[in-house]
């Protein structure tokens, strides 16, 4: 058996996993969407540590060592590196996650994340009222509702911004839809393209309102079609927080290495 003293990190580790999987058994028993990355993260990730702290207290850790030297440190490198990165994106998701104030807009943005047919999900709700809170505020603005129609919905996500905003006292002349992007990069550069059509130029200050794990990642992607972004959160169910902070993560990822510097 493995000394007392090195029990307590394999415990925490064990402890960890556990959470992972119940955090997953919760989300699931709430309705989220078991194939959705940010739901079955924890659960994998649970499992492996549960597997690796439970193979480390009963004494066959030896089962776990990596032999090859070279491997073995290649292994140890990679995992500090992705530590390490991780630290630090969410520390920028983190503190990006509040309203930019007193700043001069041309446009708002509400960025779409997912519908049930035509119903609009609570995370979804919270945004587009915080953009109705914004909109009220400043009447002369005028608001581009961006998403498309995905697997499940039966119209695109910035339909129903659209009839929400005008149910909810917004002059339907305020409202520009892009109705194609399947993504936020797309939410981005789809935008950007309606607005030149329209106006002959693209290079414009706006306000993003979106869920606040997610802004971030909306105005990198912003500035990468040209707009000077500020950002608005909206907050999202706290159950919900764990995930969508994690999931985001990769999504940074992702973003940085496809939608910008392979673009």
């Amino acid at each position: 058996m493995i000394a007392k003293h090195r029990k307590i990190p394999n415990i925490i580790i064990l402890i960890l996993g556990i959470i992972g999987i119940f955090d997953f058994c919760f989300l699931a028993l709430h309705g989220a969407a078991i194939g959705n990355f940010g739901v079955l993260f924890p659960l994998v990730t649970g499992i492996l540590l549960t597997l690796f702290a439970v193979i480390r207290l009963s004494g066959k850790g030896h089962l776990l060592r990596i032999k090859n030297t070279v491997l073995r440190r290649g292994f140890i490198l990679v995992c500090i590196l992705f530590m390490l990165s991780f630290v630090l994106i969410e520390g920028f998701i983190i503190f990006s996650a509040t309203a930019d104030r007193d700043v001069e807009v041309d446009y708002v943005f509400i960025l779409g994340t997912g519908l049930r047919g035509e119903q609009i999900t609570p995370t979804f709700k919270n945004r587009i009222d915080k953009g109705l809170e914004y909109l009220r505020v400043n009447p002369d603005l005028m608001v581009v509702v961006t998403g498309g129609q995905g697997p499940g919905e039966a119209i695109s996500e910035a339909e129903a911004m659209r009839r929400y905003l005008v149910n909810n006292g917004i002059d339907e002349s305020r409202i520009i839809m892009e109705d194609k992007s399947t993504s936020t990069a797309e939410n981005m550069e789809f935008s950007a393209d309606v607005l030149e059509q329209l106006t002959g130029r693209r290079d414009y200050r706006i306000m993003i309102v979106t869920s606040e794990f997610h802004l971030f990642r909306s105005k990198i992607l912003a500035r990468h079609n040209g707009f000077t972004a500020y950002g608005i959160p909206s907050p999202t169910n706290p159950y919900e927080l764990p995930n969508s902070f994690i999931r985001e993560y990769f999504a940074v990822v992702k973003s940085l290495v496809f939608d910008i510097m392979l673009d």
